[in-house]
């Protein structure tokens, strides 16, 4: 399904991705740089794991993950419901100078719904891949009502994780780029919670 700056790709598995900054967009009348490779990332998923997906496509529009109108959120509630869907594992960037590998933001337990074992089990995953700093809402709490995950959270009253990954392991010319490795992770963790 195709918006005005988003797509929406439906899958069989009842699992939902999203990266609402893989391109440039706009916060506060700021242009912030997209957060490099999160939607090719959460594309090799679905190619691995027929799960749904929905990413930015137009540059320089609307902050899901800030603004607090947005369509994208709007229409991500709208099909999570319609499609039954468990759990949001919303993707995002953070700079490669920062010392964790991966923050994964829940606003502090509120945003898991109930569901603690998805955190200890994507906690798990990411630890035996060898990511050695996995932290938990520090530095990104996702707590913030406008975040994608705590609006998804608080309308579908499903587990929804905002996931933060370093940018080392994102972008092409960094030694430590692996994408297969990272994919490889959240299908585990995607089959953990499905089974």
């Amino acid at each position: 399904m195709k918006y005005n700056n988003f797509c929406i790709e439906l899958g069989k598995i009842k699992v939902m991705m999203s990266a609402p900054h893989c391109v440039d967009h706009l916060r506060n009348k700021k242009i912030k740089k997209g957060e490099v490779n999160t939607d090719t990332l959460i594309k090799r998923i679905k190619e691995k794991i027929d799960i749904s997906i929905i990413y930015k496509t137009t540059p320089l529009s609307d902050d899901p993950n800030y603004d607090e109108k947005s369509e994208y959120k709007v229409e991500l509630a709208k099909v999570i419901k319609e499609q039954k869907i468990i759990m949001l594992l919303d993707i995002h960037g953070m700079d490669y100078r920062r010392k964790e590998d991966i923050c994964i933001g829940t606003a502090h337990g509120k945003n898991l719904n109930n569901r603690s074992d998805i955190l200890e089990y994507a906690v798990k995953v990411f630890k035996d891949a060898r990511y050695s700093n996995v932290t938990i809402d520090e530095p990104f709490s996702a707590d913030n009502i406008n975040c994608v995950s705590t609006y998804i959270s608080k309308n579908c009253s499903i587990a929804s994780l905002q996931i933060e990954i370093n940018n080392k392991y994102r972008y092409e010319k960094s030694i430590e780029f692996d994408l297969e490795k990272l994919s490889n992770c959240f299908v585990e963790l995607i089959k953990k919670i499905t089974e």
